[in-house]
């Protein structure tokens, strides 16, 4: 049986989803937490202590990497 290119695609968007949409926000919190922590960290040893500023930054920088992330998962 031969599929064409578009029933190929079909196929491989419903085994993605098939995953269930728990697995990848999980994956995405998981991201976004590991490099909330890295880009802290790196502030911290940085700047020698803790300011609001850097807590912040490496919040919107985990933030937009999460989502970056997701959208790059459901297009590829």
């Amino acid at each position: 049986m031969h599929f064409t290119s578009t029933e190929k695609h079909i196929k491989i968007v419903e085994a993605k989803a098939s995953r269930g949409a728990d697995y990848i926000l999980v994956q995405v919190i998981v991201f976004i937490f590991t490099i909330f922590i890295g880009w802290f960290m790196f502030d911290l040893v940085k700047h020698k202590k803790i300011i609001k500023e850097n807590v912040l930054t490496a919040l919107i920088a985990a933030i937009v990497a999460g989502a970056a992330y997701y959208v790059l998962f459901v297009l590829f």
